[in-house]
């Protein structure tokens, strides 16, 4: 036996480890286990990047017997297993094996034949020389001749490979779960180096406690039956015993603690009592309420380090954040370290009772009073399946505003409740956030706003108003122009009150504001309302823009009459620079983005103005040259009913404007515009390449959208009839090439071209293809004569 914590390499520099035949396989790679891999993996990784030996994770113990040198683990195989795993990748990825494989092969599986010859072959060096991490270990692995592939039926082995390499199996969200250590590990070879120090290290960052049965003269029947009694206690009641030790702790060192105790309403009571009552209604088929109760406290407390602490996505606080935003799976584990760095004041304490005790006086779900169009989420959380609902980051910026209202608030008001959550709400909403530190400066705004949860429009339309918060500056600029509007309104008209509003109803500024924040796709953000050309705030066409942004975009919207409203639209821009950013497709997302940003202030303030919204028959751009062009084929011809969804606008050289989306491979995605090729070719067009009968003269290609004179691509592949049928393809560098089995002649020939930008019409283009073709004709005769 042992006192002292081990690490894994200690361990099996110490012991020849062998597992068990009475063990079961490899369980931790199993199918369904992927939570449990995200989680540990996570672990260990989190251990690994801190390299804090005061913090280092510690899993508890691993028993086992010694017979002839060998040692057995009775329990612990399964963390053995991932450590030894865990040790074999980073030795691998850090450039280690060759020094590390002697020591690895104390490790090994005495179930089956297989399972120990696959852990022999991870071990030999020379199996991985030519693994430059360029494809998935996995399929490296699988590859190789020395694996079997009778392999892939041991339910151990392939548990292994599930453990390295991960699944592509999905969560609810449709995101990856990360299950594996290529997944989780993520890094270059100089990190790799730095965690292979720190594993092999005597104050490596992952520790165990080793204890040898026959220390303590048990026999393995024995031990099997200690190993089987009764339920062991939950994350949560094992979290609740440190909290409550912990206040009890502080209370000998400060007598401000001791209020937390000394009382019936002492919070070791309450967490038994009105708090469990809080989360009681959500609790599972059998009773149990811990784990949602544990995921509440674990979301509030991180909240409150990163306002308080100032943690970030590094800091030892974030294992609260679990994975990816999904903390399901989160268990107290770690002791109660996080929870004292954050816990540090015994403000902290009366601010979350608060939060219960007008929690516990509200008759609805609390996120029944946010506003109809938020998406709604569980506030409380929800046993789902076989897990617990979680939150995304936009989610968990609303989840604080929430507590933060409940916090501070004097009593539960419903009416100053809802004005606060529609500011929190559209703050979240209209703002991207997709990572860490976007979500932790919208925290960081809502608690600065926060000290006005019952007076919030009042603080945004006074004088007064003054945040150091650089977060959302667009959206929290117009929650200033709607609060001062709503509670000291312009002199405008007020819009029509709408047929189904109810007489007991009030009809004002603030109703007609929150009906327009819900309506359609504007989910909050309606600025484009009353925002003139001139980015200023003017409310005098509110009524006639809500009006006709009623028509245009509800569900049954005009906008969904092809591109005919993105067309017209397009023909109210004056700067070149409004072509540059827009996505010239007609979906929701594009639309919004196209009324939220000042850049088409002007044009959307003149569209939304406007009694009509069809192209005038006879535009003309007023852009000159090049320029001209792009903006009367993007209006006038139909194209933008027929381009791919995503598309941008992008300048190439040789003076070249292409539309394709972000990122696009595929060539039928790319359309060059302003460029004569299009309608000279439209001009001769006969129809696709296979179509039997082709007509003298004509030319024939794939490449052509239907509808309009466009075709897709860089470049245009076509087939031009003469006496027979030759392969042309106009280069988007404007040369048109003769080909010949799919070979360029120009190669061998430099006449064999057309200068494309000496074109002037298709009679021309004719012409030249026809003289084309005589010199390869006559190219080829004298070849055929000097052979």
């Amino acid at each position: 036996m042992t006192n002292e914590a081990t690490s894994f390499w200690k361990f099996i520099g110490n012991y020849q480890i062998e597992i068990p035949i009475i063990q079961r396989d490899y369980a931790q790679g199993r199918l369904g286990k992927e939570y449990l891999r995200n989680n540990f993996l996570g672990n260990l990784k989190q251990a690994l990047d801190y390299q804090l030996p005061e913090s280092a994770l510690k899993l508890d113990f691993v028993y086992g017997s010694e017979d002839e040198g060998k040692l057995s683990p009775l329990d612990g195989q399964q963390r053995l297993t991932t450590l030894w795993l865990l040790h074999w990748y980073v030795a691998l990825r850090a450039g280690k094996l060759e020094e590390a494989s002697v020591r690895l092969r104390n490790f090994t599986y005495e179930t089956r034949i297989s399972s120990r010859e696959f852990c022999r072959n991870l071990c030999i060096p020379q199996n991985f020389e030519e693994y430059e991490g360029n494809i998935r270990i996995v399929d490296f692995i699988t590859s190789r001749t020395w694996f079997y592939s009778s392999w892939k039926q041991d339910p151990t082995i392939q548990s292994m490979l599930r453990m390295i390499g991960g699944t592509k199996i999905n969560d609810k969200q449709g995101n990856d779960i990360i299950d594996g250590l290529e997944e989780l590990f993520d890094a270059n070879k100089e990190s790799f180096e730095s965690y292979w120090t720190a594993l092999t290290s005597e104050n490596a960052p992952i520790v165990f406690y080793y204890l040898n049965l026959k220390d303590f003269k048990l026999t393995d029947n024995l031990y099997i039956k200690m190993n089987a009694r009764g339920k062991q206690l939950t994350s949560f009641e094992n979290f609740k015993a440190d909290f409550i030790g912990y206040i009890e702790e502080k209370a000998k060192e400060d007598d401000a603690w001791g209020r937390f105790l000394n009382t019936e309403k002492s919070i070791p009571i309450k967490l038994d009592t009105e708090w469990t009552d809080v989360f009681w209604k959500n609790r599972d088929s059998n009773g149990e309420i811990d784990r949602i109760f544990f995921a509440f406290l674990n979301r509030y407390l991180l909240n409150c380090a990163i306002i308080y602490n100032d943690a970030k996505d590094t800091s030892k606080e974030w294992k609260l954040y679990g994975t990816e935003s999904d903390d399901s799976s989160l268990r107290y584990d770690n002791g109660f370290s996080i929870y004292s760095s954050i816990l540090s004041k015994p403000e902290f304490l009366e601010n979350l009772s608060s939060l219960f005790e007008r929690l516990a006086g509200v008759k609805e779900d609390v996120c029944a009073y946010l506003p109809k169009w938020f998406k709604k989420f569980d506030f409380i959380p929800k046993y789902t399946e076989n897990t617990i609902s979680t939150l995304t980051q936009t989610q968990r910026v609303v989840f604080f505003g929430i507590c933060r209202y409940l916090e501070s608030c004097t009593a539960f008001n419903e009416r100053r409740f809802r004005r606060w959550m529609r500011v929190v709400c559209n703050l979240a909403e209209n703002t991207t956030i997709n990572t860490v530190d976007a979500m932790t400066a919208r925290l960081k705004l809502i608690d600065e706003l926060s000290k006005h949860v019952e007076n919030i429009y009042e603080y945004l339309a006074s004088e007064d108003f003054k945040i150091q918060s650089k977060a959302s500056p667009e959206q929290l600029g117009e929650e200033i122009a709607k609060a001062k509007q709503i509670l000291k309104p312009q002199k405008a008209q007020l819009p029509e009150r709408p047929t189904d509003w109810s007489d007991d109803k009030e009809w004002n500024w603030e109703s007609a504001i929150s009906e327009a924040e819900g309506y359609a796709f504007f989910n909050g953000a309606i600025r484009f309302l009353f925002r003139n050309k001139n980015n200023k705030w003017e409310w005098n066409n509110f009524a006639t823009k809500w009006r006709n942004a009623q028509f245009l975009f509800g569900e049954k919207g005009f906008y969904k009459n092809k591109s005919t409203l993105l067309r017209y639209f397009i023909s109210k821009f004056t700067e070149w620079d409004m072509f540059w950013g827009i996505t010239f497709d007609s979906t929701q997302s594009s639309w919004r983005s196209n009324l939220l940003d000042d850049k088409w202030s002007c044009p959307i303030d003149e569209m939304l103005c406007s009694s009509s919204f069809e192209v005038n028959p006879d535009y003309h751009s007023s852009f000159e040259g090049k320029q001209k062009a792009v903006q009367e084929e993007l209006v006038i011809s139909g194209l933008l009913d027929y381009i791919e969804r995503g598309c941008h606008l992008n300048y190439r050289d040789n003076d070249i404007y292409i539309l394709y989306p972000y990122n696009a491979k595929a060539d039928w995605k790319k359309y060059i515009i302003a460029d004569k090729r299009n309608k000279l070719l439209s001009t001769l067009y006969g129809g696709c390449i296979d179509l039997s009968n082709k007509q003298l003269g004509k030319i024939y290609t794939n490449q052509k959208i239907e509808g309009c004179d466009f075709f897709w691509g860089w470049d245009i592949h076509f087939i031009y009839v003469d006496d027979a049928e030759y392969a042309f393809r106009w280069q988007h560098w404007n040369w048109i090439d003769l080909y010949e089995d799919n070979k360029r002649l120009y190669e061998e020939n430099n006449n064999l071209t057309i200068n494309g930008s000496e074109i002037k019409d298709e009679k021309d283009l004719v012409e030249k293809m026809d003289q084309c073709i005589d010199r390869y004709r006559n190219s080829k005769g004298n070849a055929d004569q000097l052979n």
